[in-house]
């Protein structure tokens, strides 16, 4: 497979390997479209059966990546991004609160999560929770650990973050709420709404647990929109773009087998040209241009080498069924092998697995077509 990119001003050709993906961690993914209809819980369980896990997606060339395999029928999938409705935190001591086993004492029908922006949690006067739009402005109580009295009501209108940030900087946090006397005591101060610590971390984790960094949301989205709570994504077969939906309707979904390399990482690369691959001065002269932009990238002590099979780097294959006046096509493969890759990954500011060859080789390689 091969991308064109731009860096440094300079157009570049992506040499990578077709369906792997290889982050500055040395992880390499591979996506499995799953033609079966599940909800996002049983497709979960089955990717890590038959798999590793639900897809994981942490840049936009893993995302292409991920289109790629979803062909006909092409219809939305589940990937392993969610919105975790059940846990919370604590500003006070990063505690954290669990909604299904904690005490909490939340209005009916909250927390709704309204928009899918509702992330900070409010008080009520009468001593109900809900949670609220972060960027409301309204009074506060923050916890006074060494004061003899322990609530402080404080009157000016602030959003929740900047309630947080006058409270750690004023007195001890936010307030925490863990019992019913705490509750009462805090309500006894309220004449309207009124932040409390309690917060929780919006579409924050894949299914592997992996961090979200990454989002490609489709405009408008997460919108949270119906009656049911949308906390599962899926993505469209025909962008790429994510949408949020109810995690129990029954979809198709993708699944990533995960690996971790030892000793390097293989690369494979396809070419269908009329050159003989197998010249030793072509070969010679792809990996110098290889070694070049390493070197010029200040990565000059990388080990590249081709890897042979029966006694050959590159290996022809005919293409079946020629069409009459058609030139035959071949396509050669060959494997690189790159050590180190994570420092190469971090230095070059890509977390694909990949190297970056100038086009010139094309110059020098009578390449009819590039396989994409």
């Amino acid at each position: 497979m091969f991308q064109f990119c731009r860096m440094r001003k300079s157009l570049l050709l992506a040499v990578i390997f077709s369906g792997l993906s290889v982050l500055s961690t040395n992880l390499i993914r591979e996506y499995h479209y799953v033609k079966s209809f599940k909800n996002w819980t049983d497709a979960q369980r089955h990717c890590r059966e038959v798999f590793t896990d639900l897809a994981t997606v942490e840049n936009q060339y893993d995302n292409k990546r991920l289109l790629s395999v979803m062909q006909k029928p092409k219809k939305w999938a589940y990937i392993g991004l969610y919105d975790d409705l059940v846990r919370w935190k604590w500003v006070l001591g990063n505690a954290d609160f669990n909604n299904n086993l904690d005490f909490s004492n939340w209005n009916s029908k909250e927390p709704n999560n309204l928009k899918s922006k509702q992330h900070c949690v409010a008080m009520s006067k009468h001593g109900l929770w809900f949670d609220w739009f972060c960027s409301r402005r309204h009074p506060a109580v923050c916890f006074n650990e060494n004061g003899t009295s322990k609530y402080i009501l404080v009157k000016s209108k602030m959003s929740w973050y900047q309630a947080k940030n006058y409270c750690s900087s004023n007195y001890t946090d936010l307030a925490s709420v863990r019992n019913t006397s705490e509750n009462s005591n805090i309500k006894s101060l309220l004449s309207n709404t009124t932040w409390i610590g309690l917060h929780r971390n919006f579409w924050s984790s894949w299914s592997d647990q992996t961090p979200a960094t990454f989002t490609n949301w489709k405009e408008n989205q997460p919108d949270n929109n119906g009656k049911n709570p949308a906390s599962c994504a899926v993505v469209s077969p025909h962008t790429g773009r994510w949408s949020d939906v109810y995690c129990q309707i029954k979809r198709y979904f993708v699944c990533q087998s995960v690996f971790y390399p030892q000793n390097g990482t293989t690369f494979k690369l396809r070419f269908q040209s009329e050159a003989n691959l197998d010249h030793p001065d072509i070969q010679h002269h792809i990996l110098q241009q290889l070694h070049a932009e390493l070197e010029a990238n200040g990565l000059g002590n990388y080990t590249l080498r081709w890897i042979q099979t029966d006694g050959r780097a590159f290996h022809k294959e005919q293409k079946k069924d020629k069409e009459p006046g058609k030139e035959e096509r071949y396509f050669s493969e060959s494997v690189l092998i790159i050590k180190d890759l994570k420092q190469l990954c971090d230095i070059l500011g890509h977390r694909i697995v990949g190297f970056l060859a100038q086009t010139k080789m094309r110059k020098l390689l009578p390449l009819s077509h590039l396989l994409v």
